[in-house]
């Protein structure tokens, strides 16, 4: 293939009549490169603190790191790889620049950490959206709520996987996705549609984790304050699905303009905005336990107090151990939905393996309430039989 040259220079493509080109000063689109520096700045080590609680909830608190754990430490390495490689492009002028000034090189070099950025950023997304769908799984038994939350999670795996594909094997050579000698204009497909499908999942799932655990929520047994406060913590995902929306709509005009390194720099500014966005809303599952480890006059003393007034507490709040109040054989509880407390909702706790378990446990609290009213003026002493101490004393006689 044919290059323009320009001052001697070999271009991808010819610049607009009467434009003056400069390779060693070039125009560059300054506002966008300064955002994008200042949102990695300020969101990446806000995100490496929610990673950081997470993590330090898991390994001192908990005590116990689960699968989707280690999920969201791959997926911060993952996506934060994706950031450092377009900072570099930005910080080499190969992204923001007209690409009739920059070299053929130059451009192939673009295009290669381009690519690189879409093959990583792709997994790190799914594995923060899968780390989502398992807390989210833990939360109710109801068979339909589970059935929806794989699906969700099918649809997640799914198309991510056909998008990364596509862009792996867009080109024939495979190498000319990346070496702009290779690329013909016929052998290779029109790649910036499968970025924006890759946008447009992205934002369908973000309203799918949104939606989902609303029904949950609003059947819990706590206040309307509280159930207000959890759903404006549910949809928090709405930031990030803003910011998948605020790329597409930067993708859509770059179907027809050929300038690519110069309009993808607005598109990467909002990837790095999403890429941190995801792993803050899968790091937040923790949050609130963490800030009752090392703040409990925020959160801790009103949960505590509670649970105080509601029955014993075994195992400690404080070592994070089970917060359900402690109970005796024969006595009776109010019947209990899906979780009592928000500890449990955030913590997973579920007593119930499967939603026929938990209606069977609920049914049998329901039979036991006529017995445990004629019983109660026993319970007292039969609990305290369970809990006396006997002293036995054994004389040996000598013999």
């Amino acid at each position: 293939m044919a290059f323009p040259v320009v001052d001697g220079v070999e271009v991808m493509m010819a610049p607009p009549e009467n434009y003056h080109v400069n390779f060693t000063n070039p125009f560059k689109d300054t506002a966008t490169i300064n955002a994008s520096y200042w949102a990695f700045g300020i969101e990446f080590a806000v995100a490496l603190l929610f990673l950081a609680q997470r993590v330090y909830t898991a390994s001192f608190i908990l005590r116990k790191w689960r699968s989707d754990d280690y999920m969201i430490v791959l997926a911060w390495v993952l996506t934060t790889t994706a950031q450092c490689l377009i900072l570099h492009c930005l910080n080499q002028g190969v992204l923001g620049v007209h690409i009739w000034e920059m070299s053929v090189d130059d451009a192939i070099w673009e295009t290669t950490l381009i690519h690189a950025t879409t093959l990583t950023v792709i997994p790190g997304t799914v594995l923060a959206k899968l780390v989502l769908c398992i807390f989210y799984y833990r939360l109710s038994p109801i068979t339909w709520y589970r059935y929806a939350l794989l699906f969700t999670s099918f649809i997640t795996v799914a198309a991510f996987t056909a998008v990364w594909f596509a862009v792996q094997f867009a080109c024939t050579p495979i190498e000319a996705a990346w070496n702009l000698r290779l690329y013909t204009g016929t052998n290779c497909i029109d790649r910036p549609p499968v970025y924006m499908l890759q946008a447009i999942m992205g934002g369908v799932t973000d309203i799918l984790l949104i939606v989902l655990p609303l029904p949950i929520i609003l059947r819990l047994q706590m206040s309307w304050k509280q159930k207000a406060a959890l759903v404006a913590w549910f949809c928090t995902g709405l930031i990030t699905f803003g910011a998948a929306v605020a790329r597409l709509v930067i993708l859509i005009p770059s179907l027809k303009n050929a300038d690519t390194t110069f309009i993808l720099a607005q598109g990467t500014l909002w990837l790095i905005v999403e890429a941190n966005l995801i792993i803050i809303c899968g790091s937040l599952p923790t949050f609130r336990v963490f800030l009752n480890h090392v703040a409990p006059k925020i959160l801790g003393e009103a949960a505590a107090s509670r649970r105080g007034e509601s029955g014993n507490k075994t195992g400690g709040a404080s070592s994070g151990g089970m917060r359900y109040a402690l109970r005796t054989f024969g006595s009776s509880q109010p019947k209990r939905r899906h979780f009592d407390t928000i500890d449990e909702l955030e913590l997973g706790d579920r007593p119930y393996g499967s939603e026929a378990k938990w209606k069977a446990e609920v049914n049998a609290e329901s039979l036991t309430d006529g017995r445990d009213r004629r019983t109660s003026r026993s319970e007292a002493s039969d609990e305290e039989a369970i809990f006396k101490t006997v002293r036995t004393s054994v004389i040996h006689e000598a013999r």
